[in-house]
């Protein structure tokens, strides 16, 4: 069957004002160039890219001849090279007859670059297939030969085609009991038939080998047709980072992906809009999984992009979205009616459509008055539209978005290479802006202002309502996930009312931003050598202080940790729900008086840990201790309103109660993490002390919180020593807290377990998932053994694509398979391994038993070249430059936090990889992993049983335990 869906010629004009702005031109200011080895012949683009003044990279594009567009990028400090190329097509091209294609497709093409080493991912999108990898800086070329050559000549290979169409299914599977991909698919299946939105995009067994079979066509032979359909490079966008120079990425960029066919081909666009006015004006509800509630509306929008200079969706979602005073959020919080809000373009739009999306996560009294919620946003919309737009409003999100591009600081190449890949592809963007356009907001268009938030009435929404618990009888079922929902038209009460004049006193729009930075003056100076460890400024009674001025970055951003240990927070499962809760009553306490200095490009956050409650605030200096103190002073001044207390002890009720929803791998995570760890309290530890919960309670709480505490600080970036001192002062002073004693500290520290065999088996709490998983450990030794450390490192490093490949690829036990290695603080380490399957633990158990078996042979057989380029593999990893302050306060801070100080770890790491040996390796592989060398082996097996198969036996599991 041939698809039904019309496809246009070109893109609609925007009707009623003007008309859409010009396709960009690839011509203008592009000179022709010939490659200096292979003498092939490209364009390369001598106009100026819009680059930030602060980012060191430097960005060459240029254009192949089969009509490729490719920007390569030299970064001198980067120790790691990648690629990422984007294809312009996605689900939306999914014959109908065989959903899932693209995605089948993706799949097959990443199983090949996951066998060459190094990393490699890639994703399928509405429009976009995005393929990207990481390898060692001096790997680049090789692995740019390997990558181009599938895209020339793929091998899809029956046997490979048979195995990822279970890895397809496996992957769809794991996703059946999460609300977000169940929304996501009703909402498709519930757009219009003729559009291919509609479709199910990620595919799974049955509407691919099943549906192939029913029709009696070869599956691969389709498959092989898609590609060669669409895998052209007209339609592909590639970026390149690595450390060699311009000239050189350029010629292996032109002499590796000119020999990609050129097929003449435009991506298709479709015809008319997944919502029309069938499915607007509609009600849809849905009962969830979790315990959650979540109020949608959805607005259709013509393709806004073309307008990426004005960005109107932004400016709505802004203001639509805020949570100051007088915003929607607001007012909702002052009932207890909502936790949060999100407004803006919604991320399943495409070119040729836009949706926007308002999303409302309420709480239970707002999912009884969800209408009147429902009124509140179009009375604030209606505010927009008598207001006309803010020109005032735009220029403070212009003026945020110039201080950011200005001072931008730099990110992991790979996201750069996925991220700048998927932009080049706006046909609208041109080759000047492709740099900035994701950052800055340009022109104030008063019109397309006007005309964009018109789309926003009430003839033009379907709204969503979803919880576990509605009142309504559900009709209908899903096929794909088997969720049930009800849809009928909005009811006629409620369309009268948001169709009238809707007033709220007490909304209005936001005051001027007081949080915009304004000294960006850079208060360091440049030295020849940079200080890899901060200085300790003050240890006293209650106060660790550590200090470093940024002599790395030179930007006008600072970051500030502080954990304040006090020893009630985790003393017990009540006192940690009492710090749970009281988190979130101080978040909603702050949110008005600190979301303006978020959107001014200040994070932070505050969360609780074990030793106590940690701050974290990252972003502009200029007003950075400014917020510091309105969060210290807050933190220590809370009174808990009825209401607050209402709505958030329902929230942590409703987050514990959610736990039970997680994925069978967070659970036995949990797991081994609780059977490794001194202390620590489960889901179920506190959902037994939730009925002593009270608001009495809980204020006693938080008021003798802090009478003993300690306060460990970490101040980094654009600071001064004597600003360091005084903030630090600050916060003790406004604490008011007596020192915490040595003695009464709560650190973590892990257990320690004699040799043995060691098993946990517990069941899945959530009833309808059919995965069950093992997470396999096996102790390495003590976490202080600094060379132990580095070996475990390496052989985690080796033993990753082996059994991922084993595993997950040939023997498709799961689409969650993976080995890494963890280190407790103060304890063992551990080689880990886990595996996420339908299939039985006891088997599963059995498949990775023989596998650590096989493995040491692979050891002993690996030819010193290949030892030599694993110990290359991590020394580069250990030798990346760190990219901004945040990953430098990062670093610092768990190294401070830790209570080892190990600033030089790094160069101590690269010396003992220096004189590690093949030998070595092996030696520590029958010390620890080899249970039948190893003299004091520890193990421990900790499995999630679905309840969907049968239970194992006490003998089994006797058996179970002696692998």
């Amino acid at each position: 069957m041939s698809p039904v869906f019309e496809t246009l010629p070109s893109l609609p004009t925007r009707s009623g004002t003007q008309c859409l702005p010009p396709v960009a031109s690839f011509e203008t200011n592009f000179e022709s160039r010939t490659s200096v080895d292979s003498h092939t012949a490209y364009t390369e683009f001598v106009g100026e890219l819009d680059k930030s003044p602060s980012d060191t990279r430097a960005y060459r594009l240029i254009r192949l001849s089969n009509g490729l567009v490719a920007m390569v990028v030299h970064d001198k400090e980067e120790s790691k090279a990648c690629a990422a190329l984007d294809v312009n097509v996605g689900s939306l091209a999914d014959p109908q007859e065989l959903q899932g294609l693209a995605h089948f497709c993706e799949h097959l093409l990443f199983m090949y670059l996951s066998a060459h080493g190094g990393y490699s991912n890639a994703y399928t999108d509405l429009e976009d297939t995005c393929y990207y990898f990481e390898v060692r800086y001096d790997a680049l070329g090789g692995a740019l030969d390997r990558f181009s050559q599938f895209f020339i000549e793929p091998l899809f290979t029956a046997d490979c085609t048979d195995r990822e169409v279970k890895a397809v299914d496996s992957e769809h599977k794991k996703n059946i009991q999460n609300d977000m991909w169940r929304q996501y698919q009703l909402e498709k299946e519930l757009s219009s038939p003729d559009h291919p939105f509609s479709m199910f995009a990620t595919g799974n067994y049955d509407t691919l080998s099943g549906a192939a079979r029913r029709m009696g066509v070869d599956l691969r032979e389709r498959l092989l047709d898609f590609h060669a359909k669409y895998y052209s490079a007209d339609i592909m966008r590639l970026v390149v980072v690595g450390r060699d120079s311009l000239d050189q990425l350029t010629e292996w960029v032109v002499s590796k992906f000119s020999g990609i066919q050129s097929k003449g081909l435009t991506k298709p666009l479709f015809k008319g809009h997944p919502l029309t006015a069938r499915e607007m004006g509609q009600m849809i509800y849905l009962k969830s999984i979790r315990e959650q509630r979540t109020l949608d509306l959805t607005f259709a929008l013509p393709d806004l992009k073309p307008y990426h200079r004005s960005k109107p969706a932004q400016y709505l979602g802004s203001l639509l979205g805020h949570e100051g005073r007088g915003s929607i959020l607001s007012c909702l919080r002052k009932r207890g009616w909502a936790t949060t809000i999100v407004a803006g373009r919604a991320p399943t739009s495409a070119e040729g459509f836009d949706m926007f999306k308002i999303t409302v996560s309420l709480t239970e009294p707002g999912l009884e008055n969800y209408t009147e919620v429902v009124r509140m946003v179009f009375a604030y919309i209606q505010l927009l539209q008598s207001k006309r737009p803010q020109r005032w409003f735009h220029d403070e999100l212009r003026r945020i978005s110039e201080i950011e591009y200005r001072f931008m600081e730099k990110y992991d190449a790979v996201a750069l290479a996925s991220s700048l890949a998927s932009v080049m592809q706006n046909r609208y963007l041109s080759a000047e802006c492709m740099l900035s356009d994701s950052v800055r907001l340009k022109d104030f268009d008063e019109d397309l202002l006007v005309w964009t938030q018109g789309f926003l009435k009430p003839d033009n929404v379907r709204i969503v309502l979803a919880a576990r618990d509605l009142d309504v009888e559900f009709d209908r079922t899903e096929k794909h996930y088997g969720l049930d929902y009800r849809t009928e038209p909005i009811s006629e009460q409620l369309m009268h009312e948001i169709r009238g004049d809707l007033e709220y006193d007490e909304l209005h729009l936001p005051e001027p931003n007081q949080f915009i930075p304004d000294n960006m003056e850079v208060k360091s100076e440049r030295h020849d050598t940079v200080c890899e460890a901060p200085t300790l400024l003050k240890l006293a009674e209650g106060l660790e202080l550590w200090f470093k001025q940024d002599d790395r970055f030179f930007l006008p951003r600072g970051n500030v940790r502080l954990l304040i240990e006090t020893p009630r927070a985790y003393e017990s499962p009540l006192t940690s729900v009492f710090n749970q809760l009281f988190m979130m009553v101080l978040k909603d306490t702050l949110t008005e008086i600190t979301y303006d200095a978020e959107i001014a490009g200040l994070w932070f956050e505050i969360r609780d840990t074990i030793e106590g409650i940690v701050v974290h605030i990252d972003g502009f200096n200029d007003k950075l201790l400014q917020l510091l103190e309105i969060l210290v002073k807050t933190l220590r001044m809370c009174k808990v309103e009825q209401t607050q207390f209402d709505v958030y002890s329902r929230e942590v009720k409703k987050k514990l109660d959610n736990a039970r929803h997680s994925e069978p791998y967070g659970h036995v995570q949990t797991n081994t993490s609780f059977l490794n760890q001194g202390i620590m309290w489960r889901f179920m530890d506190k959902l037994a002390a939730f009925d002593l919960v009270t608001i009495d309670r809980l204020q006693l709480f938080i008021d003798s919180l802090f009478e003993q505490t300690r306060v460990q600080m970490l101040v980094t970036g654009n600071f001064e020593e004597r600003e360091a001192l005084a903030a630090a002062s600050m916060v003790q002073s406004l604490l008011g807290s007596r020192a915490l004693p040595e003695y009464a500290r709560r650190v973590p520290r892990a257990l320690l377990h004699e040799p043995g065999v060691y098993v946990h088996h517990a069941l899945m709490p959530e009833k309808g998932n059919v995965n069950s998983c093992v997470d396999y450990s096996v102790y390495t030794g003590m976490t202080s053994d600094h060379r132990g450390r580095v070996v475990l490192d390496l052989l985690s490093l080796i033993m990753q694509e082996p059994f991922f490949d084993q595993l997950r690829t040939k023997e498709q036990l799961g689409y969650i398979t993976y080995s890494t290695e963890r280190k407790y603080n103060g304890g063992h380490m551990t080689l880990r391994l886990l595996v996420q399957s339908e299939a039985s633990p006891i088997y599963v158990r059995m498949r990775i038993d023989h596998f650590l078996r096989e493995f040491r042979s692979r050891l002993d057989e690996m030819t010193l070249e290949k030892f030599d380029g694993y110990v290359s593999s991590l020394r580069v990893a250990r030798e990346e430059k760190i990219k901004n302050l945040f990953e430098e306060s990062g670093r610092m801070w768990r190294h401070v936090s830790s209570g080892y100080y190990e600033f030089d770890r790094i160069a101590t790491d690269l010396e003992i990889l220096r004189t590690v040996s093949q030998r070595e390796l092996l030696e520590f592989w029958d010390t620890y992993v080899d249970k039948q060398r190893a003299s004091a082996y520890i193990s421990l097996a900790a499995t999630i049983w679905s309840t969907k198969i049968a239970q194992p036996t006490d003998e089994e599991l006797e058996k179970f335990g002696d692998g």
